[in-house]
């Protein structure tokens, strides 16, 4: 026969082993779902509008995306946002058009824009799309294409994640 206080041990070191188990838990996989868990993810869809962008004599020409979000943005705040991805959806003249994203001093390689004399005129589904992934440990400085080549430009998409809502905690519950 079982005693009422042997009952509330077993009761006591049952809920404290549920306790521990979640603080372990939370120890170990808590700081790095937190700052996924809580950063804003956005997409901003920057419209270029088959824009025809052309380099000259070996220059590239260039994409401001800091600019254009916020000439298409204007009420976002640019500096709280750090880059994740961008997806240029572009095509060039001859396929031959090299694109590559230039983030602060950093960059990615450069990346071939596939086209042709027949694709390069009004088709929709012609388009390429191009990802790249921030090239910097962080966004500071310009963000900006970098384009060798005869392109039409649909709109570029960049992927970022608001600091400013990772560092706001969740609400407390009442008890």
């Amino acid at each position: 026969m079982t005693t009422d206080r042997s009952k509330n041990r077993a009761g006591f070191s049952a809920a404290w082993g549920v306790f521990l188990a979640a603080v372990i838990f939370l120890t170990i996989l808590g700081p790095g779902m937190a700052g996924r868990a809580w950063a804003a993810k956005d997409r901003f869809v920057l419209e270029y509008n088959d824009s025809q962008i052309r380099s000259h004599r070996g220059e590239p020409a260039t994409l401001f995306l800091k600019k254009a979000l916020r000439d298409q943005y204007p009420w976002v705040d640019v500096e709280d946002l750090e880059l994740r991805r961008v997806v240029l959806i572009a095509k060039s003249r001859q396929g031959r058009g090299e694109a590559q994203l230039r983030v602060g001093h950093r960059m990615t390689d450069m990346y071939q824009v596939d086209g042709g004399s027949g694709r390069f005129r009004d088709r929709r589904d012609s388009f390429d799309r191009i990802h790249f992934s921030n090239p910097s440990y962080d966004s500071n400085g310009p963000w900006q294409i970098d384009m060798l080549g005869n392109f039409v430009v649909n709109k570029v998409v960049l992927e970022v994640n608001n600091r400013q809502h990772r560092q706001r905690m969740p609400p407390r519950p009442y008890r």
